[in-house]
């Protein structure tokens, strides 16, 4: 399973000051492919069909503002490493002011209806927060997080200006619950928020528009351990093609077809972490169906293989496998041609041009050939065959009838 990216959905965060990787797989987007392939798939073959078929997806919603409005700006067209570090002038803090509000409008697909708010300052990111504001402080707490949280929305009444921390903290919206089908349960439950406050400028309401992401994996899910390569490997230069079948659970997000999917590989080391930078591949669409060719120069081994669309209402679907690439197999050696079988003369005439006579057999059992005295002759015995009184055969001797 995707390890790294599982460790990271079931993880609490710490806020945006970390690296971007880690911040995207725990939201569903760009986790590391960490599949690592012992099972022994079938023989390589070319045209091979994956279907996008997931027993299970993890949700979670992506603080979008966070950077820039455009996750597309952070993949770099995905031909950059999803593990690669970024700095935080990447991260773009939303700004807000002390006693204002921001609310959190959540995606379709999450709910907020017993949703926390919690907001952290961390100045010196040293673990050690300078404050700490909730919503599950008692109301008479000093350091009590006013928020009204609803289906859809969550409405939170920021803190009076607070002069031991910074300007910069992280507001965290937790307690999040699916409101989509069983196949999506598994939920990363909160959303993290870098927001920056602005001393200059009078409270103003201030609102976010998060977006679903969707992670999965094939053939296995994100809940099992186990490893999954797909069962049939592909080789250099061949086609593979992916398809959103009729029953795929990835309906249930609103795609129709693959249409703006985009492809990319990245080759993995023995403990199926990316060796190589991810490159994307051209993809060639029809309707529900996607195809790539594998790169020409493609070595053998494993390949995390990353299946990115962006969904109607605007947020990611983010499949994974590890596709294994084998070489192409040896074409095979012609067989030599049998020898020809010695040519025997009719009669029993041996290719010596010696004519072995019939001889009859006693008893009134007909004719026998002397097959015995020609072996003799072959060999040079060169003894006379004579017709005359024989004994008996003895039943059951080579000779018996």
């Amino acid at each position: 399973m995707l390890r790294s990216a599982k460790g990271i959905l079931m993880s609490t965060s710490t806020g945006l000051r970390r690296r971007p990787a880690l911040l995207l797989a725990g939201a569903g987007v760009g986790a590391v492919a960490t599949l690592v392939g012992t099972a022994s798939p079938a023989a390589a073959a070319d045209g091979v069909v994956v279907s996008l078929e997931p027993t299970e997806v993890a949700i979670a919603a992506l603080p979008i503002e966070n950077f820039g409005g455009d996750v597309g700006g952070y993949y770099s067209g995905m031909g950059m490493s999803v593990s690669e570090a970024t700095a935080l002038s990447d991260f773009v803090p939303v700004p807000v002011q002390f006693t204002g509000t921001i609310t959190v409008e959540l995606p379709d697909g999450l709910d907020a209806s017993t949703a926390t708010a919690d907001l952290v300052f961390d100045d010196n990111e040293d673990g050690i927060p300078e404050a700490t504001y909730s919503s599950r402080f008692a109301s008479a707490n000093p350091k009590y997080l006013v928020s009204t949280p609803s289906s859809d929305a969550v409405e939170v009444t920021l803190p009076a200006d607070d002069p031991f921390v910074g300007d910069v903290g992280t507001l965290s919206i937790g307690g999040l619950t699916s409101s989509l089908g069983p196949a999506f349960g598994d939920v990363y439950d909160t959303i993290d928020y870098e927001i920056e406050f602005d001393t200059a400028t009078p409270p103003a309401p201030q609102t976010v528009h998060p977006v679903l992401t969707a992670t999965s994996q094939i053939p296995c899910g994100l809940s099992s351990w186990d490893s999954c390569p797909l069962p049939t490997p592909a080789t250099p230069g061949s086609t593979v093609t992916l398809v959103l079948t009729e029953d795929s659970i990835l309906r249930e997000l609103g795609l129709t077809d693959l249409s703006g999917v985009q492809v990319a590989l990245a080759q993995l080391d023995e403990d199926g972490f990316e060796s190589g930078p991810v490159s994307e591949l051209t993809v060639d669409v029809t309707g529900p169906q996607a195809s790539f060719a594998v790169p020409a120069d493609a070595e053998p081994g494993s390949y995390g293989l990353y299946v990115l669309q962006e969904t109607p209402t605007g947020g990611f679907s983010t499949v994974f496998a590890e596709l294994t690439v084998e070489a192409p197999a040896a074409a095979p050696v012609a067989a030599p041609a049998p020898p020809a079988a010695p040519q025997l003369n009719p009669g029993l005439r041996s290719n010596t041009g010696v004519h072995l006579p019939e001889v009859e057999a006693e008893a009134g059992t007909g004719p026998m050939l002397a097959a015995g005295a020609g072996l003799l002759l072959v060999a040079g015995a060169g003894a006379a065959v004579v017709r005359g009184r024989r004994r008996p055969v003895v039943e059951g001797s080579p000779c018996g009838v």
